[in-house]
């Protein structure tokens, strides 16, 4: 992959599309500069929210469509997640609880716990922007 400005991939909200996800991601992060360790947890972020649409939004139906856009904006690695899926809202990608013992939003947990920052992003018409940002 040679990631010029940025680097999009379409896919059906399946989860056979995820290990193209993760290779993709993965790719990105070395044109980044993250050594492995970062690398690896990157990779499994964004799987955990590809993979949070496929499940909770699209309900596995691969009738709706996703999207990875992958750019650097200065000094951050920005990853977002495009679906047509119904909306959701920021207080439902908040971790539920601290402890991970307790089941729901570990997930979640992961993401906020790997990423600088995760935000939901306006977006016209239907669907949800996920927004995912990581210091270089």
């Amino acid at each position: 992959m040679n990631m010029q400005n940025s680097t999009e991939i379409s896919c059906k909200s399946c989860t056979s599309e995820l290990q193209k996800i993760r290779s993709t991601v993965k790719s990105a992060c070395g044109e980044f500069g993250f050594d492995s360790e970062k690398t690896s947890a990157i990779v499994l972020a964004v799987d955990e929210a590809c993979a949070n649409v496929i499940r909770h939004s699209c309900a596995y139906s691969d009738s709706f469509k996703l999207d990875l856009n992958i750019s650097r904006e200065k000094n951050y690695g920005v990853f977002i997640v495009i679906d047509n899926c119904p909306p959701i809202t920021e207080e439902q990608l908040c971790p539920k609880s601290d402890n991970p013992l307790q089941p729901g939003g570990l997930g979640l947990q992961l993401i906020h716990q790997v990423m600088d920052s995760v935000t939901l992003l306006p977006h016209n018409g239907s669907g949800n922007r996920l927004e995912m940002k990581i210091k270089i």
